[in-house]
């Protein structure tokens, strides 16, 4: 009985989890889109989303759901970081695959901590007498870089760091290739009318996320070659820099339907929750 109801409330968390995840998305690529269109929006970033949630009626209250929202997706990959990992084969090699999914779900976790936290900051703002909001996040990083830089230890890190994005870039596009992500709303006879819709949107998703954390290792490799924390950019740079290239406008357009295909992917992932695995 307790088991039952313990395994119902997680699939609520991943629901609420998912759902919320996957609207973030659709914020921040609808406003790109618009942004590459000239139809208004913004090359949105997550201050961006905020921003843009601030400004609607209940603004405040809006922010507030998303950040809970978050915080029930950071909860559910900690669950499967301490709970679901489990050895499909047995030996080192099933040790060796437990381990990076551990890491995984661990990396996933702190990524989302920190943007469930953003999107709290103009409540906790407000709260403590603070009207300001949301406080800018890229001089708070750079600040940051240019301590570490002053340190050999910080060197290796931000080394470290770039490595870990760029092999989150690499394992985006061979989700995007591989497909393994409809794992989690496979084999279901019900949904199978939306079987390749799910599919495509993932795939688009999956591949404009692996362009996004790609540029962003790329700006934290030079500011280790240039020496200079100023050369670091965030999610934001990273969209605007594809406006650097021939046809620009094109490839933000692209990369922006990518984010919207992986809002919708995850609100579906949302909707089907409590019919794929928990374990």
């Amino acid at each position: 009985m307790n088991t039952k109801v313990n395994t119902g409330n997680i699939a609520k968390i991943r629901s609420a989890g998912f759902f919320t995840k996957g609207m973030v998305y659709l914020i921040l690529g609808g406003l790109t889109f618009m942004a590459a269109l000239g139809l208004g929006g913004d090359i949105a970033s997550t201050e961006g989303v905020i921003n843009f949630l601030l400004q609607l009626p209940l603004g405040k209250a809006l922010v507030g759901v998303v950040a809970l929202g978050l915080t029930a997706y950071v909860l559910w990959r900690l669950y499967q970081m301490l709970i679901r990992p489990h050895r499909s084969n047995s030996g080192d090699k099933g040790d060796i695959e437990t381990g990076f999914k551990r890491f995984r779900y661990f990396y996933s976790a702190i990524f989302y901590a920190f943007i469930a936290y953003s999107f709290a900051e103009p409540l906790l703002s407000a709260v403590f007498g603070d009207p300001e909001s949301p406080s800018e996040e890229e001089p708070d990083k750079k600040a940051a870089l240019w301590e570490m830089l002053s340190h050999s230890w910080g060197e290796i890190l931000i080394w470290g760091v770039a490595f870990v994005v760029g092999a989150q870039a690499i394992w985006q596009f061979s989700l995007a290739y591989s497909a393994k992500f409809m794992k989690k709303i496979d084999n279901y006879p019900s949904i199978k009318n939306e079987y390749d819709f799910i599919r495509k949107a993932g795939r688009m998703g999956y591949v404009a996320r692996g362009v996004v954390f790609g540029i962003i290792s790329l700006f934290l490799v030079k500011v280790m070659l240039q020496h200079n924390a100023d050369a670091y950019k965030g999610t934001e740079a990273a969209m605007q820099y594809l406006l650097s290239f021939s046809y620009g406008s094109f490839l933000l357009g692209a990369v922006s339907l990518g984010l919207i295909g992986y809002g919708i992917f995850n609100i579906m992932v949302a909707r089907h929750a409590n019919l794929t695995r928990l374990h």
